[in-house]
């Protein structure tokens, strides 16, 4: 038992320690510069709610146009839905030509340094061409093209969106594989037993993360999030969730055992908690829900303040005072868990804007560009139905002097009512009907113009968004003019996810699987190339403008200016029918082929008939002729007479 209560001494101690880095320097530090994120990002988080609230099609009444009356009791609230439907319209177009149905991740992967590592050109193209399938492989088991689908929407609707990756995430599996007994399958031995058994498996994956917009924090003043001093990724974990840190390599175990400890419940006068998206995203939480806040953060740290958290893995060429690449992870109210050097070199947020703003890291949204219009849009619809209201619903005028109200009894107007009314008092004198003149028309052409301007704002026009009234009076090729104009704006677009997105994320992993991968015949420097924004034009234009360049260039002269080849298989690749075009490698065999062909010297026995021209030929040369043909003429017999057909023309100067 004293040994027990020893032991107990010593863990509590060590609790007691992981608790005082609470009030250390680098974790006045961090919490200094979550601080700062926070307040600079206010401004853009009021726009964020508008734009999320928006495109949820939820009233509000800090939003409305005229805040004295609208909204108030007996006016309408309606919502009109036109940020959902061009915010999903946009997702929609975009994910469509990022993945053509395909589910792969749009990007190229060019070999690099093949001279200096003297590899040849066909054996590097080949080893690119292996690498990216790994990787297509790779994505599809991780889902990435869930993860940026998802990502993609957000970034409509906030103009933003965070992708965190590669992370490291052990995937338990469960993999089939051949009874064994003895050394020998149990299927060799007796036919009835079950040849297979199931095995639990784990297997360490880099996974890419889309969190919410509400968890990332930087300061936002920056031109780039790189350029920043730091990047936060701020979380609430269940104490369940929390209690693995403790397993995973570079944390303090202890600390993270104290941190766990202190769980709190969301108080509903933080603003912190409603910025990250709890009321707009969970609803109302409970005593159940009870978490625990950690900090996660990535930037710059002074080496001094990384030495006093305890990390020891810091390179000999720094000084006290300069800065270094670090990772601190704060939990609780401010207990540092973990506090190293950054292992990968880079941070691992990846932001990318929906349009870009000159010089700040948040973008500009679908919701943000026509949120003004949907405010017009709303306020003009909304007095529509009112005015609907007063002017189609029966209203009257009633002269209490003039009623009986012990007979009458109420005021309430509806069929085959009787009204009493005193002395010799008229029906008009006590009842008059009033009215409210129909103004819904000058609202219906407002609502269409607040509409326009929301495609102009938006650059998503109706016929976009397959309004086939959009299409009336229109030619083939006016509408392709349409189209190919409609796609420009969703083209810079595609080109910041490329930059911001899939070239960043792809060159992360091949890095990941170049350091730790086990297949070092899929290892060579690459070059990636996101080729997303190149494919956002409609199939059905492409389609149309490849077909006109090969119809144009099928003449035998053209043949020098255009591959022919490259042509077909594009043309292929729009119709998702790239399996039935030939390899490189058949259609080099075939061309080789066709060239030997060519090359090789004609063999007369293909263009000369031998039995019109035997009865012309001399012994001699008749013997040269069955030589050539491989048969060894006899001396003792006479060659035989080929017949001729009695119809058959003499040569000039012959005789009958």
């Amino acid at each position: 038992m004293a040994v027990k209560m020893m032991k107990m001494d010593e863990m509590d101690k060590r609790y007691e320690a992981a608790a005082e880095t609470q009030s250390s320097g680098i974790s006045t530090y961090v919490q200094g510069l979550f601080q700062g994120f926070r307040t600079a990002r206010r401004p853009f988080e009021d726009m964020w709610i508008e734009c999320w609230t928006n495109y949820m099609g939820q009233y509000q009444q800090s939003t409305a146009w005229k805040k004295e009356t609208e909204g108030t009791a007996n006016r309408s609230r309606i919502f009109i839905k036109l940020t959902t439907l061009k915010c999903n319209t946009a997702h929609a177009k975009i994910v469509d030509a990022m993945f053509s149905g395909k589910g792969e991740v749009p990007f190229d992967a060019i070999p690099i340094d093949i001279e200096e590592m003297q590899i040849d050109p066909e054996v590097a193209k080949k080893m690119a061409a292996k690498i990216r399938g790994n990787l297509q492989d790779h994505f599809r088991e991780i889902e990435l093209d869930e993860v940026i689908d998802g990502a993609v929407l957000e970034c409509t609707i906030l103009g933003t969106a965070v992708l965190k990756g590669p992370i490291v995430e052990v995937r338990r599996q469960l993999t089939a594989r051949p009874r064994m007994v003895g050394g020998m399958p149990v299927s060799q031995m007796d036919s009835e037993i079950n040849p297979y058994e199931m095995v639990e498996n784990e297997k360490v994956l880099p996974v890419i993360d889309h969190g919410p917009l509400w968890e990332y924090f930087t300061d936002p003043n920056a031109k780039k999030s790189s350029e920043a001093i730091g990047e936060i990724h701020f979380q609430r974990l269940l104490p369940a969730e929390f209690k693995k840190l403790a397993y995973q390599g570079g944390y303090n175990g202890a600390a993270v055992v104290e941190a766990a400890k202190r769980t709190t419940i969301r108080d509903k006068d933080d603003s912190r908690y409603v910025q990250l998206g709890d009321d707009l995203f969970m609803g109302e939480q409970g005593v159940k829900d009870e978490k625990i806040s950690v900090v996660e953060f990535w930037g710059l740290v002074p080496v001094a303040m990384l030495k006093e958290a305890g990390c020891e893995e810091i390179p000999e060429s720094y000084k006290d005072t300069d800065d270094i690449e670090a990772v601190v992870v704060l939990a609780a109210d401010g207990i540092v868990i973990k506090a190293c050097v950054n292992p990968i070199g880079r941070r691992p947020f990846h932001v990318c804007p929906y349009k870009k703003r000159p010089h700040l890291i948040y973008g500009m949204g679908v919701a943000e560009a026509m949120r003004d219009s949907q405010k017009m849009i709303n306020s003009a619809a909304r007095l529509l139905i009112d005015n609907k209201a007063l002017s189609g619903n029966g209203m009257v005028a009633v002269n209490l002097d003039k009623i009986n109200m012990k007979r009458t009894k109420d005021l309430k107007v509806y069929a085959r009512k009787t009204w009493y009314l005193k002395g010799n008092a008229t029906p008009q004198e006590a009842i008059a009907s009033v009215s409210f003149t129909d103004v819904t028309l000058g609202l219906v052409d407002l609502i269409g113009m607040f509409e326009r301007f929301a495609d102009e704002e938006t650059g998503i026009p109706k016929y976009a968004q397959g309004d086939a009234g959009s299409f009336l009076n229109k030619t083939a090729s006016g509408m392709s003019m349409l189209m190919t104009q409609a796609n420009v704006n969703l083209k810079t677009v595609m080109k910041n996810i490329d930059d911001f997105w899939i070239e960043p994320i792809v060159e992360a992993q091949h890095a990941w699987f170049m350091t730790f991968g086990e297949d070092n015949t899929a290892k060579m420097p690459l070059k990636i190339k996101a080729i997303g924004s190149d494919s956002l034009l409609a199939k059905e234009m492409k389609l149309e403008s490849l077909a006109k360049f090969m119809q144009a260039t099928a003449a035998p002269q053209d043949a020098i200016f255009v591959d022919r080849i490259k042509a077909i298989k594009i043309y292929a690749r729009n119709l998702d029918m790239d399996d039935v075009v030939r390899t490189d490698d058949e259609i080099k065999q075939i061309m080789d082929e066709m060239s030997n062909r060519s090359n090789k010297e004609p063999d007369m026995r293909e263009f000369v008939s031998i039995d019109k021209l035997w009865p012309f030929l001399s012994p001699s040369e008749r013997d040269q002729v069955l030589l050539t043909l491989g048969i060894q003429p006899d001396p003792n017999h006479e060659p035989p007479v080929m017949p001729v057909k009695p119809a058959a023309a003499l040569p000039a100067g012959g005789s009958k």
